[in-house]
């Protein structure tokens, strides 16, 4: 299961345990009893991130908080091959010249 997946399922639960709650609260000041539901699964109670928007409601704006954040941290994968290619090279030809370098320095000892 992938991290986003498990995230989505915890917001969910605590979003149904939120309006569980709500429903509660209004029962209690109808005086209608509601029957009261065991979370479907234990949750830990999470921080507001700090670009987490002040509302609920507005899932246009969570939706765009969340778009910005996923941009802020992504990286292009080419970009990501291209620079783990190019370091595999530059220690290939480093290793190479040190070979080259040890190579050489043995045969200046060995002539001497």
């Amino acid at each position: 299961m992938s991290d986003r997946l498990k995230d989505l399922q915890r917001q969910r639960a605590l979003v149904q345990e939120q309006l569980a709650w709500i429903d509660r609260e209004i029962a209690t000041i109808q005086t209608k009893p509601v029957p009261v539901l065991p979370p479907s699964e234990p949750t830990a109670v999470v921080a507001p991130a700090k670009n987490a928007p002040a509302s609920f409601g507005d899932a246009a704006a969570a939706e765009r908080a969340a778009e910005e954040i996923l941009a802020e941290y992504q990286q292009e994968s080419q970009s990501l091959q291209k620079s783990v290619k190019r370091g595999c090279f530059l220690y290939f030809f480093v290793a190479m010249s040190l070979l080259v370098l040890g190579v050489f320095v043995l045969y200046l000892i060995k002539s001497r």
